[in-house]
């Protein structure tokens, strides 16, 4: 009860599975650029302006979506390779690096510009270096 194995047959058959190495596209990328700049000068521009507590909550859980939303994307994404384990950890690092911003944001007063720049550069950073790593493949 053995099968004959052919051997043009097995590469017929390793021709026709699917490919995980998927490039991103040039749309993809220019989203990508396009939602940390949005991240970036949406926490910056709610860090420096005097807003009530609740569009300062507001912003972070939008920014919390758009951060989630972009790991949701590539977990979904058809033909794609598994995430790393460099991915995952700054997969898991991005949403809690939106602590930074929120300390500032959820205080009483607007922050200067400097101290809004670099607390919305982590997470900002952060994301981008997630996209980056997703697309370096």
């Amino acid at each position: 009860m053995r099968q004959e194995v052919n051997p043009e047959e097995q590469l017929r058959v390793i021709d026709g599975a699917p490919v995980l190495g998927k490039a991103a596209s040039a749309g993809e990328r220019w989203l990508g650029a396009a939602s940390v700049a949005a991240l970036f000068a949406g926490l910056v521009a709610t860090s420096t302006s005097d807003v009530s507590t609740l569009v300062d909550c507001c912003v972070l859980l939008a920014a919390l979506t758009l951060i989630l939303r972009w790991r949701w994307f590539h977990l979904r994404a058809p033909r794609r390779r598994p995430h790393t384990k460099a991915e995952e950890r700054v997969a898991f690092f991005a949403p809690v690096a939106l602590a930074a911003p929120a300390s500032t944001m959820l205080g009483n007063s607007a922050t200067d510009l400097t101290a809004a720049f670099v607390m919305t550069a982590i997470p900002s950073a952060v994301l981008a270096g997630y996209l980056v790593l997703r697309w370096r493949r």
